[in-house]
């Protein structure tokens, strides 16, 4: 495993599956292979300018059962992400902050409304006989979209321009969520739903209301038991505004799952207009202060690590054309400058608070990542933020991060693969899914007002 696309994919691919299951990846891998000395191959900048080069690659597996292709779907979601797949390999570092700054959550989510619309959806189906109970939640999470795409608001709504051909269904993209928050009580996946669906549904009439007095519980039930009841006229109609009722119900559930995180503190103490950086948050300055603390290292590394990829594009803009694009040079120099104005305001960054957070956490942190950061930081400890753009020392650690993550496919050192560069790579500070979360709790607070 030579390159990181490779790598990297062995590796998220481990961590979903176990290493017991990883002998499977070998065709996938061997692809994977085929397909980078395929790419590596001389190609003139002229035939990829008119198109003619054409790679495809494509991913799969044989032998997959539905657990392990909802595990797969997992893994490529990581890919999907914008910025996960980053050019420094810190993708990692800002995923746990993330993870425990909103749990559930994900960059691909797009309305809360749907952390409903899906149990809604399931429950139709379980009131019924279903033959193929994954055919008819397709056709019913498909046939949500006319209806959103109807209505008043269609900021957000999944597969609008798909429709019958969507393949990434609502409730692949929450079921995640469902069970971080506890909306789904057995917290299992969803493949494992699909397959005791018909015992889950013939229990169900068993299974009262949690507010029904005098009741013994004796089985679990697959659904929270006060999940607000669906609309009479859903899924007909539909829209992503939450009822009072609803909102306080999904409030409820980050507060009791999500204890101790920004995202059950803003969903008490935040607004429907949420600060465009969640550090910026009146809401998040009130925080208590276990909260704070990691919004704090959350915040200060983004900033401290967010001129890395500017010089690692800087470099590539150097070498563009044999004599470089004095446009984009003159532009990530200039974003360098504002960017170490900025860092200069700071007090002088130090990683061990971080590194102790993701130990705590159990969040893995690979020696090459440490090294990095503070190979980073202890240069600009010495040398100043507004040497960074001629730093012989940063430049050659730039150049050596992305061949040890890259191997023969790194752009500073493969004169074919620096032609694919778009101009811009990798740039701009990390949002820890902000933007999605924003939304989020737009429309929680949204509701509550209702």
């Amino acid at each position: 495993m030579k390159d990181s696309p490779r790598r990297l994919l062995y590796t998220a691919i481990t961590r979903a599956f176990g290493a017991s299951d990883c002998g499977k990846l070998e065709g996938v891998l061997w692809a994977a292979d085929l397909f980078s000395a395929q790419a590596d191959k001389p190609v003139d900048e002229q035939t990829r300018e008119s198109k003619k080069f054409n790679l495809m690659a494509t991913l799969t597996w044989l032998d997959l059962t539905s657990r392990d292709r909802d595990k797969m779907r997992g893994v490529l979601d990581l890919f999907s992400e914008q910025g996960t797949v980053d050019e420094m390999g810190l993708g990692s570092l800002r995923d746990a902050l993330s993870d425990a700054l909103f749990p559930g959550t994900s960059s691909i989510q797009t309305r809360l409304r749907y952390a409903l619309f899906v149990p809604w959806l399931y429950q139709r189906l379980e009131a019924r006989p279903v033959d193929d109970v994954r055919t008819a939640a397709h056709e019913a999470e498909t046939g949500l979209i006319e209806p959103l795409a109807t209505s008043d608001d269609t900021f957000g709504v999944i597969g609008i321009s798909a429709r019958k051909t969507l393949s990434r269904l609502p409730s692949s993209v929450y079921w995640a969520s469902l069970n971080r928050w506890g909306i789904f009580v057995p917290g299992q996946s969803q493949s494992w739903y699909h397959t005791h669906f018909a015992g889950l549904a013939r229990r169900k009439s068993e299974v009262l209301r949690a507010d029904d007095p005098g009741v013994v519980w004796t089985r679990e039930p697959t659904w929270h038991p006060r999940l607000p009841t669906a609309p009479a006229d859903f899924p007909g109609c539909a829209s992503f505004r939450l009822t009072k009722e609803e909102a306080t119900f999904l409030q409820g559930r980050f507060e009791e799952r999500c204890t101790g995180t920004l995202l059950a503190w803003l969903a008490r103490a935040g607004s429907s207009t949420p600060a465009a950086q969640f550090w910026d948050d009146p809401g998040t300055c009130s925080a208590p202060s276990a909260v704070r603390r990691i919004v704090e290292l959350a915040r200060r590394f983004s900033l401290h690590v967010e001129g890395a990829p500017l010089l690692y594009n800087l470099l590539l803009a150097e070498r563009r054309n044999g004599g470089g694009d004095d446009a984009r040079v003159d532009a990530y120099r200039s974003e360098l400058a504002r960017w170490a104005a900025e860092e200069s305001a700071e007090a002088a960054y130090e990683s061990p608070p971080l590194w102790a957070f993701l130990a705590e956490r159990g969040a893995s942190l690979s020696d090459p990542q440490r090294r990095f950061v503070e190979a980073w930081s202890d240069r600009i400890s010495s040398s100043g933020a507004s040497a960074v753009p001629d730093d012989p020392f940063l430049r050659n650690l730039i150049e050596q991060r992305e061949l040890k993550l890259k191997g023969r496919r790194a752009r500073l050192a493969n004169a074919n693969r620096l032609l694919d560069w778009s101009g811009s790579v990798g740039v701009g500070r990390m949002g820890f899914r902000w933007f999605r979360v924003r939304q989020l709790l737009t429309d929680l607070h949204g509701g509550l007002k209702s």
